[in-house]
């Protein structure tokens, strides 16, 4: 219990906003291991007030659930949205930040559903500006430019993000943050 003191996991409606805001950062179906893998490595325990955090925020429509082949999946309803995002805040700012570099461990945005383009453009001055998009259901993840100079140069960053999206996202939260956590 040591850590949800340090980290202001106090109470039930501080565990249940926590795996909320764990899952709607995922973005996508999420099954209940990788729920208590993430939810372990950011409080060094799993409890029972997990699992029945889990239960409860399926009864009361915060999040959705389905079962296939025998795992649990989970992914946030409108509802547990708009609910939660009113009390993210209330988490520790630190361990939000650190839960959040666990959670991109593990999101795939090819998993997701989301759609991702690259689109090259020659520029004013001859180089070649691409553009990396992903978004989902819910707007934009992510959107970047970069211009190079020689156009092969531009389509082989574009067929990589076409290729390995996830990969190319960690590695600009990693570039823009400084934190190893993202590509690890």
């Amino acid at each position: 219990m040591k850590k949800r003191k340090e980290f202001g996991l106090n109470t039930i409606t501080d565990l249940k906003v926590f795996i909320l805001f764990l899952i709607d950062h995922i973005r996508y179906p999420v099954d209940h291991t990788t729920v208590m893998k993430i939810i372990e490595e950011n409080t060094e325990e799993i409890s029972l007030d997990f699992e029945a955090c889990l239960v409860e925020l399926v009864d009361s429509g915060h999040l959705l659930f389905d079962e296939l082949d025998g795992e649990k999946y989970y992914m946030i309803s409108e509802t547990g949205r708009v609910v939660a995002s009113e009390l993210y805040d209330n988490l520790d700012k630190g361990f939000r930040e650190k839960s959040l570099r666990t959670a991109t461990k593990y999101m795939s945005l090819s998993e997701s559903g989301s759609t991702v383009s690259a689109d090259i453009e020659k520029t004013a001055s001859g180089r070649y500006r691409v553009t990396l998009e992903s978004s989902d259901r819910e707007g934009e993840i992510m959107k970047t430019s970069l211009t190079v100079t020689t156009l092969a140069e531009a389509e082989a960053i574009k067929k990589n993000f076409e290729q390995r999206p996830t990969a190319v996202y960690r590695g600009i939260l990693f570039s823009a943050t400084g934190r190893i956590d993202y590509v690890t």
